[in-house]
């Protein structure tokens, strides 16, 4: 009875966050990167930016955002780390912390022993696994994209089927009528039954689809963002500059930027 109630007021983004955490791709890096920092890797709640927060035992854990274009819709969570081996000295302030809450003896060499086995990771090496999250959170953004589309149940089988065509032809010059051609639609109908399902315009859709496919291209050192311009399917390299700042809020170069210098950052604050 009780499992019944909490699962009826489960909300959807709830549900959708469940969802997505039992995701092949999720679940992949999440062995991934517990089997190279040894830390669970979990989704939760919202935050807007990577943001790394030091305990008072000097435990550091770190959320990292899973965006849709400009929409923060989950987030990463890391399991706590030390950045400095554990000694008297860093488990002083926990110890004081339960005295002064008339903590047992027995439950504070409990809380040593814990504190103790939290796993100990070189601050480089902890940048190093972070930069790895912040790629791995735009291969999910676009995961959680197409999730969203699949998932919605009111979305009829025309529109989820040009969702398909279009990811599969990004590259591609691309236009409303061949799109609804794809999926037998007239083409008026198509542009109605498309902005009434997605709450955008097929041009914004694609847009959208271009910009993160080139999100996760700029991600490699070597990758031009002329060719990752054209290799998305934009046409010149001043309508793609525009079409990326629209809707991620910056450049390509500055997003490049970002996500190299990124995690550092973050950390260092």
């Amino acid at each position: 009875m009780n499992t019944t109630t909490a699962a009826s007021h489960t909300t959807p983004r709830q549900r959708f966050i469940l969802n997505l955490a039992e995701s092949a791709l999720f679940q992949h890096y999440q062995k991934a990167f517990h089997t190279l920092t040894s830390l669970p890797l979990s989704l939760s709640s919202l935050v807007d930016s990577i943001v790394t927060r030091t305990g008072v035992a000097g435990v550091v854990e770190t959320q990292v955002p899973v965006r849709v274009g400009k929409n923060t819709i989950a987030v990463m969570l890391t399991g706590g780390v030390r950045l400095q081996p554990a000694n008297a000295e860093n488990f002083a302030p926990v110890a004081k912390a339960l005295l002064d809450d008339d903590r047992s003896a027995a439950e504070i060499r409990g809380a040593k022993v814990h504190f103790e086995n939290v796993p100990v990771m070189a601050p480089e090496r902890y940048e190093a696994a972070l930069a790895i999250l912040q790629s791995f959170a735009l291969q999910l953004g676009d995961s959680a994209h197409r999730l969203l589309f699949a998932t919605a149940t009111h979305e009829p089988e025309a529109v989820r089927n040009a969702k398909t065509f279009i990811h599969d032809h990004l590259a591609e010059p691309m236009s409303l009528e061949a799109v609804a051609s794809a999926v037998n639609v007239s083409s008026f109908h198509f542009c109605k039954l498309f902005k009434r399902a997605t709450g955008l315009t097929f041009t914004d859709f694609v847009n959208r689809a271009r910009v993160e496919k080139a999100k996760r291209m700029l991600m490699k050192p070597a990758a031009r963002i002329t060719e990752v311009a054209y290799d998305v399917g934009f046409q010149s390299l001043s309508h793609f500059n525009r079409s990326f700042r629209r809707i991620a809020d910056e450049s390509p170069t500055e997003f490049r930027s970002r996500m190299k210098h990124g995690a550092p950052a973050q950390l260092a604050a």
